[in-house]
């Protein structure tokens, strides 16, 4: 199986640090690049477009923090580990405002270390062979049986190949005509590839052109099975005719497996729900949303209480069993509206749309219950606390996060397995 060879930018400081850190990270990259401070790393950050920047957070002429920042700028879903030997709770806080991958206190544990390691390179590998698939889907467009017409300069249909009479099984191009009228209408409404509800073909002719290649997809139904079919839709105009050449190439199989990979790069190992870079994705979308629809936006984080100490009595094994089972009956209660993923650890985060502080606080004060009442393995139990916040109008998302972790910490410091809520 391909994968993609692994860009390590290392940032620190210190070189006894450095020194003993530098054998471990080249047995994980391919190519490991150091900076000796932020400034240094920011240059080297442009330069080497790493796949993962690990970096100590006080550094003379400038801080990881600060340069953390400016990636970000670049590309904000750069996967980021902090190394430091700093506990204050104002540093956990930026790094969890800028959505870093890990943020492990000195001296490090090395376990921990290859642990994020090895699932960020396994994040990056998966995405790399999804874009391998997206790739092959406009090689393989060249080499299938493709459904072939020719539209005229006025963009009739005037021309097909067998191919596209036998997946519609008629015996002539008049037959599509009168039977099936316009060809759009064959295109299933699916709000993942392309749809058109047009009268006449030009306008979806018309569409597709200004199209990227990689998003000309439609679905249709093979008439001779009654499946739907995908296909990736090529247009070619020859200026010396104006004729309209249209290829659609079967890409089914191929659509399924880039879903297969999708799933796959956007699910939590553990328990099968969706991870943090989902969650990301999804909150992005659900704040564009409101700021176009004005709906109610919540969000909360829960963290199960004395977690640590759990694992410690009981062990990691029974931990993961637990964190399993708990996912499992938070992700039965979740509407298909709302997006529930483990954010990392015994954390996990759900995006409520179109919903207010209090009717989330209502469903986080059942879940609580839930759990509390709940039954784990070895008759077990567990309690989580929760923090929720409503999106406002002049948030950001860095501010809309905070206040949930804020209310968090505040059932924490209340007593814990309780809910707080955050303005």
């Amino acid at each position: 199986m391909n994968k993609k060879d692994i860009v390590i930018l290392y940032v620190e400081d210190e070189q006894d640090i450095r020194d003993g850190l530098v054998p471990i990270l080249n047995y994980f990259a391919d190519k490991l690049y150091i900076a000796i401070d932020g400034k240094d790393g920011l240059e080297q950050y442009k330069k080497c477009n790493p796949d993962i920047v690990i970096s100590d957070i006080k550094m003379p002429n400038l801080n990881g923090i600060d340069m953390v920042k400016e990636i970000k700028k670049i590309d904000r879903k750069q996967h980021i580990i902090f190394t430091t030997a700093h506990s204050e709770s104002g540093f956990f806080m930026e790094a969890i405002n800028l959505q870093v991958d890990g943020y492990i206190l000195k001296p490090i544990d090395l376990d921990l270390l290859e642990l994020k390691i090895e699932d960020i390179i396994h994040q990056v590998n998966l995405k790399y062979r999804l874009k391998q698939q997206q790739t092959l889907i406009n090689e393989i467009a060249t080499l299938q049986n493709n459904l072939l017409i020719v539209l005229d300069a006025q963009e009739n249909i005037i021309f097909s190949n067998e191919n596209f009479l036998d997946f519609f099984q008629i015996d002539r191009l008049e037959d599509f005509k009168k039977q099936y009228q316009h060809l759009s209408k064959q295109f299933l409404q699916n709000e993942n590839y392309c749809v058109m509800d047009k009268e006449i073909d030009r306008e979806w002719l018309n569409h597709f052109m200004t199209l990227n290649d990689k998003d000309r997809v439609v679905i249709m139904i093979d008439i001779k099975i009654f499946e739907p079919k995908a296909f990736l839709v090529s247009i070619q105009l020859r200026k010396q005719t104006q004729h309209y050449i249209v290829t659609f190439t079967e890409i089914t199989n191929i659509e399924i497996e880039k879903k297969e990979f999708q799933k796959r790069a956007f699910t939590d190992e553990l328990t099968s729900i969706y991870n943090r870079a989902f969650f990301n994705e999804e909150l992005d979308k659900q704040i564009a949303r409101y700021k176009r629809e004005q709906t109610p936006l919540c969000f909360f984080i829960l963290d199960i209480d004395k977690f640590k100490n759990f694992n410690d009595n009981y062990g990691h094994q029974i931990g993961d069993e637990v964190l399993k089972d708990l996912a499992n009956i938070i992700d039965k209660q979740t509407r298909k509206t709302d997006t529930f993923a483990r954010w990392g650890g015994e954390e996990f985060v759900k995006i409520l749309p179109n919903t207010s502080i209090e009717s989330a606080m209502i469903v986080a004060e059942d879940l609580r219950k839930l759990v509390e009442n709940h039954i784990f393995i070895n008759d077990l139990r567990v309690t989580c606390s929760f923090g929720i916040s409503e999106f406002n109008s002049d948030d950001t998302l860095e501010l809309f996060m905070k206040r949930a972790d804020d209310a968090l910490y505040r059932a924490k410091e209340n007593g814990r397995n309780r809910v707080e809520i955050q303005y």
